[in-house]
C-alpha cells in the first residue's frame, strides 16, 4: 500500500522540478501542470513515476501537456 505521504511529497518535488525547469515559480507550475492533467497523471501513475528520474518526469509531463495543449517547449 503506497503512504499518501509519499505521493504528496513526490508531487511537490516534481512540481518544483518542473518550475525550476522553466523557470517560473511553483504555483505557476502546479496550475500548468493541474490545468493539462498532468497532476493528476502523476498520482495515478506514481508506483511506476517515482522510480524514473526527476529530469526523465519533467520531459515526459512536458510532452504530456503538449499533447493536450500546453505550449511549454
Amino acid at each position: 500500500m503506497v503512504n499518501t505521504r509519499d505521493i504528496v511529497e513526490y508531487l511537490v518535488v516534481l512540481t518544483r522540478s518542473f518550475a525550476r525547469r522553466y523557470d517560473m515559480s511553483e504555483a505557476e507550475a502546479y496550475r500548468y501542470l493541474r490545468q493539462y492533467g498532468a497532476i493528476a497523471l502523476a498520482h495515478e501513475y506514481y508506483d511506476v513515476m517515482h522510480t524514473q528520474s526527476f529530469d526523465d518526469m519533467v520531459q515526459s509531463l512536458t510532452l504530456f501537456c503538449q499533447r493536450r495543449g500546453g505550449t511549454l517547449v
